[in-house]
């Protein structure tokens, strides 16, 4: 006689075994379906038509011409070209290094630190994020954008710049620099 837990190991192959053979058999011995019986039936003669009825199709067919739908391009931005504004100087070869120096910079990068009243008018002082100082007036090139300082007063200097739309309208945006005072703002 053999030990329990090989009877028990032997017992659960056997019983295993038993049921697999079982399931097997039953899963191979369905048969397919046969196919559903096709249908004939006669097509029409096509000269059983009368001459008259070709005569309203042909006419019919005429008529229902459709309309050919035209793409208008016209005030619609092309998709092809990209919407981020590529630099002029860059296409003509001018780097960035030739730019004077308030050009280099964004209007975020530059502090406004003073202003200084002569005969002339205001003249602002402007530092830039090097530490470097420069006195702007009105008139004066300022920022990477082409902007220009359209007004100067105790507190901010203002910035006029132009952009191009997507639609190819022009946007005037009037940005201002505020007044950094000893405190950091």
């Amino acid at each position: 006689m053999r030990p329990a837990p090989v009877r028990h190991i032997s017992l659960a192959v056997g019983i295993l075994a038993a049921v697999s053979l079982f399931a097997g058999g039953f899963g191979c011995s369905k048969e397919p379906a046969a196919p559903q019986p096709v249908v004939k039936r006669q097509a029409p003669n096509p000269e059983a038509k009368a001459p008259a009825a070709r005569a309203a199709e042909a006419q019919a067919q005429a008529k229902k011409i459709e309309p050919v739908a035209l793409y208008d391009p016209r005030g619609k931005r092309d998709p092809f070209v990209s919407f981020i504004k590529v630099e002029e100087l860059r296409k003509t070869g001018i780097g960035t290094a030739l730019l004077p120096p308030l050009q280099r910079y964004d209007l975020g990068e530059l502090k406004f630190v003073g202003v200084i009243w002569t005969k002339k008018g205001a003249m602002g002082l402007v530092e830039d994020a090097e530490g470097k100082g420069y006195s702007v007036t009105v008139g004066t090139r300022i920022g990477r954008s082409g902007g220009v300082v359209s007004r100067i007063t105790g507190k901010e200097i203002l910035v006029r710049e132009e952009f191009v739309g997507n639609r190819g309208e022009k946007i005037v945006k009037e940005s201002g620099i505020q007044l950094t005072t000893a405190g950091g703002k």
